[in-house]
């Protein structure tokens, strides 16, 4: 398995410079590949944040990832739910992150009041 950064995951989504777009694609096509949540993160932010991409062309770019049986990620069920919460709320891609390990059991101390809210109104509906 291969851990890759946030360039190589770039580069396969935005296939923006040929030569690395196209050696992202082989890799991530295929060789057993984890992408951790750091990673994801940080595709998020750059996406967003450097390419004004907007929040539903950043969900669909990650499902799309994800679904290839060559991915691997630190904890899918955690990076999903991350990815749902990230298309329908205001919260930054970190706290949605946070929503996500919530989700799984994991107890999230913040002092940031729409994340406790998030977290509180989840517990609610299970």
């Amino acid at each position: 398995m291969t851990a890759i950064d946030a360039n190589v995951v770039l580069r396969y989504l935005l296939d923006d410079i040929p030569e690395q777009s196209h050696e992202a694609a082989r890799i991530i096509e295929n060789d057993t590949v984890l992408i951790p949540h750091e990673v994801v993160a940080e595709v998020v932010y750059v996406l967003s944040g450097v390419y004004d991409i907007g929040k539903k062309d950043i969900v669909s770019a990650l499902q799309r990832l994800l679904a290839y049986r060559t991915v691997r990620t630190t904890d899918r069920k955690v990076l999903l739910t991350a990815i749902d919460h990230f298309q329908t709320s205001d919260l930054d891609f970190v706290d949605c992150l946070l929503v996500g390990y919530a989700a799984q059991g994991v107890e999230v101390a913040t002092f940031d009041k729409q994340l406790q809210s998030t977290i509180r109104t989840m517990g609610e509906s299970d």
